[in-house]
């Protein structure tokens, strides 16, 4: 019941609107945000950068890692986790959820249960704002060493990845299904 009222209520703010400040707000963090963000981390993460780039690690390639960054490595780290990254997350999720719920209701009019497909993208952004926690534990009790955490932390980041591509299909699943009730609409008008 929760998901439905949920679902209802971002079918009501998902417009053509809501869409294009969602698009708008995403590029600009593609475009700019990330990029330099990218390239900040490679000053004290290299090549290898930040965790969450990785679908998968160990926490032995972790602590490797985090031993190279030094202390403004790692604080630099857990700064863009605790600000910027959460506007990342939130805003992907937008861009995600408004273009599928917009689709779905084109997709299947009437049928409100179908549009609980736009909560998916829920997932990876709850996800990525736990990983980004984690991340920040375990960076704040370096040199200390909690590989518990850390498992949990890159079990996370690879279900943060996996359900970030399972979100983008079920967009694509929403709009593929939006195009052909339009077109069925469209043949059905000129018959």
């Amino acid at each position: 019941m929760l998901l439905q009222r949920l679902a209802d209520r971002l079918d009501r703010l998902s417009s053509g609107w809501t869409i294009a400040l969602a698009v708008a707000i995403y590029a600009f963090y593609l475009t700019s945000v990330m990029p330099a963000q990218s390239i900040e981390s490679q000053v004290y993460a290299g090549s290898w950068g930040g965790p969450d780039r990785h679908f998968f690690y160990t926490p032995d390639e972790l602590y490797a890692q985090m031993a190279t960054w030094g202390a403004a490595g790692r604080q630099q780290y857990s700064n863009f986790r605790l600000g910027l990254d959460i506007g990342f997350a939130l805003t992907y999720a937008a861009f995600l959820m408004t273009i599928t719920s917009v689709a779905a209701r084109r997709a299947w009019p009437g049928e409100s249960r179908r549009r609980r497909l736009a909560l998916v993208a829920l997932v990876p952004m709850a996800c990525d704002l736990l990983e980004n926690a984690l991340g920040i534990g375990l960076v704040a009790a370096f040199p200390a060493r909690l590989d518990s955490l850390a498992w949990l932390t890159t079990s996370v980041t690879a279900l943060k990845w996996a359900s970030l591509v399972v979100a983008h299909l079920v967009m694509v699943y929403a709009l593929s299904a939006a195009c052909r009730s339009a077109l069925r609409r469209d043949w059905s008008s000129r018959g």
